[in-house]
């Protein structure tokens, strides 16, 4: 029963991420699932796996909802998730593939090292990508590629790397987070096709199935939650309080 209000919680904090941040919600549903499989002892030999599989799956739910209700706010620059999608699908057949061939071992220190750059990203709000525009703009379509590979590996919606991208283009947070929001989009069904045509087992036995009924419904709530809360609360502020989670889970995979 205690794993029903984890799951709860992990789904609503996740979807407040995603509609409040654009980050997709899987920057929380992977470590949350990450730490719920260790401690219970469920699916021993690839625990991060199915965290990332089960995140992927919830993030088209919560994505779907947060990039709904940023298109009824006229938010989303279309032009820019059509430029990009090719490349960050493409991205997310490699970190699909790499998901299925590394050892879990491995997948967890590259997962809690990438963690701690994305959480360090937050934090900086990503001020050495915007530093360096000129550069990033100049190898954007490999920059997107590069970002659909580590969102598929990771989880995530992929968002951490493509605000500060878009919003150097469009010079508008709001707009850029809703952009972002729906790449993230893009990037989790492509992850789920290229699940499929790799290994179609994995539905079978890499899910968190229980999880995905109880994180799926909070997400959607926590979407419309995060989506009305980007309207008044300063999504700095946000990102610091989450940052510091992400460097304190990455430090215990660590440790573990």
């Amino acid at each position: 029963m205690e794993l029903v209000y984890i799951y709860i919680l992990i789904g609503l904090i996740g979807g407040v991420t995603a509609g409040m941040l654009g980050l997709g919600g899987g920057i929380i549903f992977v470590p949350g699932l990450l730490l719920v499989h260790k401690f219970s002892g469920l699916f021993d030999g690839y625990q991060l796996q199915s965290a990332v599989y089960t995140s992927l799956i919830c993030i088209i739910f919560a994505g779907s909802t947060s990039s709904y209700l940023h298109f009824k706010n006229k938010l989303i620059e279309f032009k820019f998730v059509k430029k990009y999608a090719v490349y960050v699908s493409l991205g997310c057949l490699l970190g699909i593939y790499l998901l299925e061939q590394l050892s879990s071992k491995m997948l967890e220190n590259i997962y809690g090292f990438i963690l701690i750059l994305l959480a360090l990203l937050l934090i900086s709000d990503a001020k050495i990508i915007r530093n360096n525009m000129i550069i990033v703009r100049n190898v954007g379509k490999f920059y997107f590629f590069l970002n659909g590979t580590i969102s598929s590996l990771m989880g995530i919606g992929g968002g951490t790397l493509s605000v500060p991208y878009i919003s150097f283009l469009i010079d508008d947070i709001k707009k850029s987070i809703a952009t972002a929001s729906a790449l993230g989009l893009v990037i989790a069904t492509t992850s789920i096709i290229f699940m499929y045509m790799i290994n179609l087992e994995i539905f079978y036995s890499k899910i968190n199935h229980l999880s995905l009924f109880l994180i799926i419904p909070a997400s959607i709530v926590g979407s419309y939650i995060g989506v009305t809360l980007l309207k008044k609360i300063d999504p700095d502020k946000v990102k610091k309080i989450f940052s510091g989670l992400l460097i304190i889970i990455a430090l215990y995979i660590f440790i573990d």
